[in-house]
């Protein structure tokens, strides 16, 4: 339960389901509010999402590289169409 305050009172407030019951003086000895800040001058921050630097390759390593892909997919297809041979 959290503390949260309505005008002059002070109650406790579940986060999870939104339970309130006012809280006694005994209760808010553990809580204790060190400085309150006004919303103005709070800093709000943001994340960039930098950009990507794998495309900085030419367009002739990309075709090179496909072209070795696609040999070694070749190369595993006919391994799996081979019959296989009974072990004796």
């Amino acid at each position: 339960m959290m503390p949260s305050k309505k005008g002059d009172s002070v109650s406790l407030k579940c986060s999870k389901c939104g339970y309130e019951k006012r809280a006694s003086t005994d209760a808010l000895r553990g809580y204790t509010i060190t400085r309150e800040t006004d919303r103005s001058l709070r800093v709000k921050t943001t994340s960039k999402i930098s950009e990507s630097r794998g495309m900085s390759r030419s367009i002739e390593e990309l075709e090179q590289e496909k072209e070795e892909y696609y040999e070694i997919f070749l190369d595993l297809v006919e391994k799996e169409e081979e019959p296989e041979q009974p072990e004796e």
